[in-house]
This record gives structure tokens, C-alpha cells and sequence, in this order.
């Protein structure tokens, strides 16, 4: 028989319940007057390794839901110096997402589900047959995953960082747009590998037309590079209204145009683009 001991009542009726409906071979009870052990008698007790394989799991499930964000949260604070509670929720759900590879963006920097293995694997090294303390293996045995968790919950803040950087971008265009008189009406944008922009009567913004609608335009304000053909000529003219064709709305510069003009822009496929369209940029 196993017993495995938990501080922390709500954790050891959580880990009973998975016991209960995950592992059907195993029989799980509780003494009455003791609220923070399980016994567990498995079907083969002579296997030990399958035994600590199974346990390292179940009780890497258990913090994971309990303890993992409390455990981004503390580092927060108390490595990076967090307060704003706002933040901290951001930033929590973004390392989540990091965590959960809900992002592909970190993926050559975070083997998948490290985290996760990293935990199990100590839960299995340091599990001893008979009594198994849980808290005493989080408190005592954790370092390295604290290590990496805090290294990603590194990446969570420049990801946090780069979104804000982005949102100040997006609001200093918007205010710049709706300071600025219109230069046209509307005008029609068809994604490419550059953009490629086109008055209302179907005639397309020449390279030359684009250049010198640059050279009129204080790209630092905006932190925008020299090269930059697909926002620039949008912020100069600050059409009433832009109608842009793609694949995907959800395609980075897309979205950054949608986020720009927002009710002030239509997206269309592709294919339903009206005009002829030259091959070549603004040509």
C-alpha cells in the first residue's frame, strides 16, 4: 500500500477524485479523521517503476492545476517586480499560452511540453516507496523547474512588451489619421508581396507616386523603416475609407491595417478585386 500526503486539503481531495476516475486498477481511500492522506493499494504493488510512473503523472497534474499559476504569478512579483494587477493577469495568460504551445512563435526556444516533463520527472526521482509528502517535493526538490519557468515567464514579458509597443503604435496612427485631413476618399489595397494601392477610377499608385508620398511623410514618428511600402502610403493619404483584398484577415500586416482603420475598413478575398493589377510594385 502507498500513501501520499498533501498539506493542502483541497489538493489531496482533487488528487482522490482523479484516482477515482483515472485509474480503475488502483483502489484509492481515505481514513476517516485524515483529510490529507491517500492510500492507495495498486493492482501489481511488486511493479514500483510502473507504480512511479503513473504517480508522477497524477501528481504533476496536480500542481499543474493548482500550483502553476500561482507559481508564474510569484515569479512576477517577486523576480520581476510586477505589481499592476492587470499586467500580471496578461502576462500569466500569456505564459500559458507558451506553456500550452498555443503559440508557434517560441517553438525552436521551447521544446514542447519541457515544462511538463521536467515535472514529472522530478515527482518520479524523488518519490519514496511507502509515504509520499507532495509539498515536501515542491519545496524541496523544485529548482530547476523554477529555473525554467522563470525563463519563460521571461519570454512572456517581452511578448507582453512587444504587444504594448504594438497597441501605442496603433493608437499614435489612429490619432495621427484623425488629425489629418484626407488626402482621398477611399482606396483600394490588394495584398501582395508589397502592397499594390489603387485610386477609386481603378488607376494604380505608380512606385514613383509612392515615393514621393514618402519623401512628404515623417516616417520616425512612427518608428516606420525607409522601406516600409504597405502602412506608409495608407497613414499619408488617410483615405475615409480603405477596401482590402487577401487570403487572410488575420495575416499580420492585414491585421495591423484593420486595427488601424478598424469600422473605416472592408476586407474582400482576393478574387473579388475589381481592377487589373500590375505585377510589379506600384507599377
Amino acid at each position: 500500500m502507498l500513501e501520499v500526503y498533501f498539506e493542502r486539503v483541497h489538493e489531496a481531495e482533487s488528487f482522490y477524485q482523479i484516482l477515482r476516475e483515472s485509474c480503475s486498477d488502483w483502489k484509492a481511500f481515505r481514513r476517516r479523521g485524515d483529510i490529507h492522506t491517500i492510500h492507495i493499494v495498486p493492482e501489481d504493488e511488486l511493479d514500483w517503476e510502473n507504480c512511479k510512473q503513473k504517480l508522477s503523472q497524477l501528481l504533476s497534474n496536480i500542481y499543474i492545476k493548482h500550483r502553476e499559476i500561482p507559481a508564474i504569478q510569484t515569479i512576477l512579483e517577486k523576480t520581476y517586480r510586477f505589481t499592476n494587477a492587470e499586467e500580471i493577469e496578461r502576462i500569466t495568460s500569456l505564459a500559458m499560452s507558451l506553456i500550452e504551445k498555443d503559440e508557434d512563435i517560441y517553438e525552436h526556444r521551447i521544446h514542447q511540453h519541457e515544462l511538463h516533463d521536467i515535472l514529472q520527472t522530478i515527482f518520479m526521482l524523488h518519490m519514496e516507496k511507502g509515504l509520499i509528502r507532495f509539498d515536501s517535493i515542491v519545496h524541496f526538490r523544485f529548482h530547476h523547474y523554477i529555473e525554467q519557468l522563470s525563463e519563460l515567464v521571461g519570454l512572456a514579458i517581452d511578448e507582453f512588451k512587444r504587444e504594448e509597443d504594438y497597441q501605442s503604435f496603433i493608437h499614435s496612427v489612429r490619432e495621427f489619421i484623425a488629425r489629418k485631413e484626407p488626402e482621398i476618399d477611399v482606396i483600394y489595397v490588394l495584398e501582395g508581396e508589397q502592397y499594390y494601392f489603387f485610386r477609386e477610377d481603378g488607376s494604380q499608385y505608380t512606385e514613383t507616386d509612392l515615393e514621393e508620398l514618402m519623401s512628404r511623410f515623417p516616417l520616425y514618428i512612427f518608428a516606420l523603416q525607409e522601406e516600409e511600402w504597405n502602412i506608409s502610403p495608407l497613414i499619408m493619404l488617410a483615405p475615409n475609407h480603405v477596401y482590402l483584398f487577401g487570403d487572410d484577415p488575420t495575416e499580420p500586416r492585414m491585421t495591423t491595417v484593420i486595427n488601424i482603420f478598424q469600422e473605416h475598413c472592408t476586407f474582400f478575398p482576393t478574387a473579388e478585386f475589381p481592377f487589373p493589377a500590375e505585377e510589379e510594385k506600384g507599377s
